[in-house]
């Protein structure tokens, strides 16, 4: 198991997750990033240090980034409508930022595990079981600087044989989310949700504290023998399975959908996580109403420690 891991990005949603599941584990962790993250999620991870630092900067990478050590690539501008709006922001962050990082790697030594996207695989109506080997087909511009970063950890692997590998998330819910609509917050809020559709809309919901335990199993693996991993929650559940298990945990909540797929958001079916089960040991242990119930204790002010490995969800 590493002693220290580096997570960039490390104000954001998913890197403080990940960083609380690696100090449970008793391994030091540097956050990095170019701002400090909001009080609700800092206060998750008391024990990480803080360094200031653009990942597009090559002497700020080296210095936040000890040789030998390995880093969990959370930095990123992210979501279709974020990479749409800012195109060549995307791609100077989201790439090139990669591409500094894949250089500190080859030059220092270490790991690299890259926070992907399953967006990647495009729009497939025919809701089939989706393998890593399956061929991308980026719908916009953040899923194409996602696969632009993604071949280049690959190609690193085989030409500089960089330890380097990409993970593949879903929709991923948990508290800190800011993109994409769980309900949870506007129900606390005492708000009302109305979606004109969507609630027959599958989706392959992950749990952000199961991709906090796939990143760091990745991050620590012995070997990382694919250049991709999807971490998921593996199965299919509709955006009307998600708000009943929001009703179910808060009665309060006033939540109508309309019926129907979604056309606003991606369309496709669940990945196939045997890899990642194969190679990283990975199980989803959050169903959708333990994740729920984690995120409702964690807004209102508990924070729970996350479970030790190989734990039961409750």
């Amino acid at each position: 198991m590493a002693e220290r891991v580096v997570i960039t990005g490390g104000a954001g949603f998913v890197a403080i997750h990940a960083a609380e599941v690696a100090l449970s584990r008793g391994i030091a962790v540097t956050l990095v990033d170019v701002r400090d993250p909001p009080p609700e999620l800092a206060r998750l991870v008391p024990g990480a240090t803080m360094v200031r630092a653009d990942i597009r900067d090559a002497e700020q990478v080296a210095g936040a980034c000890p040789a030998g050590v390995p880093i969990i690539h959370c930095a990123a501008l992210v979501g279709p409508q974020a990479g749409k709006a800012e195109p060549y922001r995307a791609l100077e962050i989201n790439v090139m930022g990669t591409a500094r990082l894949l250089e500190r790697v080859r030059d220092a030594g270490g790991r690299l595990v890259h926070v992907s996207t399953a967006t990647l695989y495009g729009h497939r109506p025919d809701l089939a079981v989706l393998s890593e080997d399956d061929h991308p087909s980026p719908l916009g511009i953040y899923d194409a600087s996602k696969l632009m970063s993604e071949t280049l950890c690959t190609q690193y692997r085989a030409t500089y044989g960089v330890q380097a590998t990409s993970v593949r998330t879903g929709f991923v819910f948990g508290f800190g989310s800011r993109i994409g609509e769980y309900f949870i917050p506007r129900v606390l809020a005492g708000e009302a949700v109305r979606e004109p559709c969507g609630r027959d809309h599958p989706c392959d919901f992950t749990c952000v504290e199961d991709l906090a335990e796939g990143l760091v199993a990745a991050a620590c693996a012995q070997d990382l023998p694919e250049p991709v991993y999807n971490v998921t929650g593996g199965r299919l559940h509709t955006r009307g399975d998600f708000a009943e298990a929001v009703r179910r945990a808060l009665p309060q909540a006033n939540i109508e959908q309309g019926p129907g797929v979604d056309p606003a958001r991606h369309l496709r079916g669940a990945c196939d996580i045997g890899r990642a089960r194969r190679d990283l040991g990975y199980r989803p242990r959050q169903s959708l109403d333990s994740g729920i119930a984690g995120w409702i204790k964690r807004a209102r002010g508990a924070v729970p420690a996350p479970m030790p490995a190989g734990g039961a969800a409750s």
